[in-house]
């Protein structure tokens, strides 16, 4: 990256961490959490964010067990853990790095960029992920627990409390078949990387017509995804009433 860009760069970067009241992280392992694969293997020399997601992985899901261990001093292990997977899940993880700004951020090689997944739940979960290991790894830790707790754990249980959002697979079928009378149909386009890393990505049908494009580690994953985005573009157009 040219000089002057690496400049434009911080500053944007500067500006984004004062938006997350995050400002004194390191600038170079910020920029570092929001570079996916893809850029680094078009660019060389150039550090992923994947060693950073790994870390921030285990960060998260430390304070989440906290939190929720703390919350529910009766409930077992299996309901605890429950709990835990609904907000780590990549769907929720997605809209929440979305909603934070960190897509526009992201670096993609293009062929990412071409498919359309700047706004893929798999690669903004993980990005949130690596920034959380970023934080992790140059502010004091009660300063990064305190933006989980604010920016992730409680404005993904306000997520979870809306029924729309624990299946947006049965919201959609059920449109679907009151509407056409008929069930979409989930084609899976594209599969990749290895078997510990796999990735998917789904396209929902709604009587032959596509209504959205989904990616997760998983097909369920990817096919939820696609049912949302569907549920997001009915919704603009005010076929379905479903809240944001």
């Amino acid at each position: 990256m040219p000089v002057n860009e690496q400049t434009k760069r911080r500053s944007i970067l500067k500006t984004f961490l004062k938006h997350l009241g995050m400002q004194g992280a390191d600038l170079t392992l910020v920029n570092t959490s929001l570079t996916h694969s893809s850029y680094s293997f078009e660019n060389g020399e150039v550090e992923d964010n994947e060693r950073l997601e790994f870390l921030g992985d285990a960060v998260l899901g430390f304070q989440v067990s906290h939190y929720y261990y703390e919350k529910y001093p009766k409930e077992n292990e299996g309901a605890l853990s429950k709990r835990k997977a609904q907000v780590v899940s990549r769907s929720v993880l997605g809209l929440r790095a979305e909603a934070l700004g960190i897509a526009p951020l992201l670096l993609l090689g293009k062929g990412e960029e071409q498919s359309g997944n700047r706004y893929s739940s798999r690669l903004l979960g993980s990005a949130l992920e690596a920034l959380i290991g970023a934080f992790y790894l140059s502010l004091p830790f009660d300063k990064v627990s305190e933006f989980i707790m604010k920016r992730v754990i409680i404005p993904a249980q306000a997520l979870l409390q809306e029924e729309e959002f624990a299946d947006f697979k049965s919201c959609l079928q059920e449109y679907a078949q009151k509407k056409f009378q008929c069930v979409p149909e989930y084609r899976l386009m594209k599969e990749h990387g290895p078997d510990h890393n796999k990735s998917f990505t789904v396209e929902v049908f709604i009587q032959g017509k596509s209504f959205g494009v989904g990616a997760g580690s998983r097909k369920k994953v990817a096919e939820n995804e696609a049912a949302r985005k569907a549920i997001e573009r009915l919704n603009k157009q005010g076929a379905l009433p479903i809240k944001k």
